[in-house]
């Protein structure tokens, strides 16, 4: 019997859930109860016809999965047949791509349908959706009788697509299954477990560090590779790209992969190896003897204009260096040679961390421009939640009770979320360590009390599934979840369509989406968010009392000490943070001006913050910081942040606003408070 494909990814939901319920379902998979009932008795049949036992979810408040349903779920995963699975269309667009890249022979219409299970018209019709996918890249699906279906473009730009579609088909539980099915009619192919420890050896040899999730991908990759290698399908590199990437150690490590799996000698190859190699593992800081490269340069640059952007400081500014370079490296080469990496959490940070992406992205585009490289949205998210998981870091609390590690094969930024996440919402739990699928497979971890993990693990230690980015249902249900384990409590599940409903009752309900977004962001455990409080946008800080203008001032101290002045008379700031606004600018230069004539003053929130809030002084003529023509100052916003997140919604609005060189302008031309107000109140909506 053929099982579709929403019953299939149910199945794979059980796989990572001890125990369920049906509101956590619908959340989950964001199906109706009606469709989920459908999906479930589907299964039921599916399990039937392998006598398993079925799932009881009717009448039942909690729905657990029989252990013999487990049992045959998990040995069956790695030995699941395609042809039992229907595919979607993006799916087959990608398969039938793969297959064509490891072409030998002509492609028919017949070798897709038999591939796919499909008729010849929806063969058809996907070539003709693949070619629109694929133009960007540009790469063509093209028949002739002669050589039936191949493809048609410059080499490089096939690899770039070939990885494209196996990022996309990676995020598949089916992954490796549709693997072996593109490979299994293929002869002298590599196969996966000589690759991948060869690849391991070489690790290790060369004391480097490759991101376990992306050396995954880049082990089936190789597998596909050595098919264009054996038609000797080259790709070109200019002359004095091929010098300067031999200067690189890892033309050496590229040069033993070259050898020990292809047996391949071409320069050209070794290049693109190299190339692969440098997006792959992780950045080291260069040695005193060679001193830092252009890129820890750049990232100290970085991590200093994200302070000045976001308004906050680092305590420890070198390791946030340090790390954030671990990241960039990679992402440096991946962008200047388009290699493609999917970010499966992508849409979530631009919903749940917007501000933050909104400064990160402001912060990167003159990186990007220095370079000559553009910087995609998917990287510019991979650093987003890097920065977001220094910022969240909770500050240490009393002694804690139980000791976990966390599982993460997803690199620094993924792990840092993962553990800081995890400390904001159990004070009774200590995350002693991060560490990688290899290095849990390879050490013992018996005396933690209980695992976090984002991937599935075999372990007799009590797991927990995680995201590095949860929702706040998911991050309830962790905490039912853990707090059953750990004390024996359960609490009562309740969806926001069930509140719904019964606000209903007793409301009549205006913006219903709206209600039911607010809802859904209520937890019963959430912490962080509760002792932090709604975060304020730009309208509700720069008020008539908060916004003044004035002709002309002697110096750019007594600027500052106007500007903050309004916060002070409210009490949301201290004389002392005034003073240590001043002191900050003469100590590390004129860091606060952002912008031609654009400066936001600050300082940490311990210098003499009570509250969050923001001032706004224009001049009618500019003052010099620092008695420096060429930092000539004009606007002036102060900002006054209690801790590292709360001011950024209203930050990431005036990056907004400030980003237009035409609100500059105006703002500059305006002595109207009103219509200041107007504009400040437009761009409160923005994010």
């Amino acid at each position: 019997m053929m099982i579709e494909k929403r019953p299939a990814l149910l199945l794979n939901y059980f796989l990572t859930v001890k125990h369920t319920t049906m509101n956590q379902m619908m959340t989950a998979t964001n199906l109706t109860k009606r469709q989920i009932s459908y999906d479930l008795d589907k299964v039921n049949q599916w399990l039937k016809d392998k006598d398993l036992p079925v799932i009881h979810y009717k009448g039942s408040q909690t729905i657990e999965v029989p252990e013999l349903v487990l049992e045959y779920l998990q040995k069956q995963q790695t030995n699941f047949k395609v042809r039992d699975l229907i595919l979607t269309e993006e799916e087959r667009v990608a398969v039938i791509y793969l297959y064509l890249f490891i072409r030998t022979e002509a492609i028919s219409s017949i070798h897709l349908t038999q591939l796919l299970q499909v008729s010849k018209n929806t063969v058809i019709s996907d070539v003709k959706r693949a070619n629109g996918l694929n133009r960007r890249f540009l790469v063509e699906i093209y028949y002739t009788r002669q050589r039936g279906y191949h493809l048609n473009g410059n080499e490089f730009d096939k690899r770039v697509l070939a990885i494209h579609c196996l990022s996309k088909l990676i995020q598949v539980p089916y992954f490796e299954s549709l693997m072996n099915h593109l490979l299994q009619e293929k002869s002298m192919h590599l196969h996966y477990e000589n690759i991948h420890r060869t690849l391991k050896q070489l690790e290790k040899q060369h004391n480097l560090h490759f991101v376990e999730e992306r050396l995954y991908q880049f082990t089936y990759f190789l597998m596909f590779y050595s098919f264009r290698l054996q038609e000797r399908k080259y790709a070109q590199f200019h002359t004095d790209e091929m010098n300067l990437l031999k200067q690189d150690p890892m033309w050496q490590v590229a040069g033993q992969l070259g050898r020990s799996l292809l047996t391949e000698k071409e320069e050209a190859e070794l290049t693109y190896l190299t190339i692969q190699l440098l997006g792959l593992s992780l950045g080291r800081s260069s040695t005193k003897e060679n001193g830092k490269d252009i890129l820890f340069k750049l990232c100290e640059q970085l991590v200093f204009d994200f302070e000045s952007k976001a308004c906050i400081v680092f305590e420890k500014k070198d390791e946030v260096i340090q790390t954030l370079y671990q990241h960039v490296k990679p992402a440096y080469f991946r962008m200047k040679y388009r290699i493609p990496i999917d970010n499966p959490l992508l849409n979530q940070i631009k919903s749940e961390h917007i501000e933050l992406f909104i400064i990160v992205k402001e912060v990167l585009h003159p990186i990007g421009s220095l370079l000559g490289i553009t910087i995609p949205e998917e990287e510019i998210g991979f650093i987003t939640i890097h920065f977001g998981a220094l910022l969240n870091k909770p500050t240490q609390a009393m002694p804690k009770k139980k000791q976990a590690i966390v599982v993460c094969p997803s690199g620094i930024s993924s792990s840092l979320m993962v553990k800081h996440q995890l400390e904001s919402l159990f004070s009774e739990i200590i995350v002693k360590k991060t560490v990688s699928l290899q290095e849990f497979k390879e050490n013992s971890f018996v005396k933690y009390d209980l695992i976090f993990s984002t991937v599935k693990l075999e372990t007799n230690l009590p797991c927990f599934y995680v995201k590095p980015i949860m929702t706040p249902i998911e991050k309830n249900n962790l905490v039912s979840e853990v707090y059953q384990y750990l004390f024996g409590i359960q609490y009562q599940d309740i969806s926001p369509r069930e509140l719904l409903q019964e606000i209903g009752k007793y409301a009549h309900i205006i913006d219903e989406n709206g209600l039911k977004q607010m809802l859904s962001q209520i937890t019963f455990h959430k912490k962080v968010d509760d002792s932090r409080g709604r975060q304020p946008v730009l309208q509700d800080l720069l008020k008539n009392e908060t916004i003044q203008v004035i002709d002309e001032l002697s110096d750019w101290e007594e600027a500052v000490k106007i500007a903050a002045n309004p916060l002070l008379l409210k009490g949301i700031i201290e004389p002392s943070y005034i003073k240590a606004m001043i002191e900050n600018i003469k100590t590390l230069g004129p860091y606060v001006v952002i912008g031609p004539e654009v400066a936001i003053p600050h300082a940490r929130p311990e210098m003499g913050v009570n509250q969050v809030g923001m001032s706004f002084l224009k001049l009618n003529q500019p003052v010099n910081f620092l008695n420096n023509e060429k930092y000539p100052v004009r606007l002036l916003f102060c900002i006054a942040a209690v801790d590292n997140t709360m001011h950024l919604k209203a930050l990431s609005q005036l990056t907004k606003l400030l980003s237009d060189k035409t609100n500059i302008e105006h703002l500059k031309q305006l002595d109207s408070t009103e219509e200041m107000i107007e504009l400040f109140q437009q761009y409160s909506e923005v994010v």
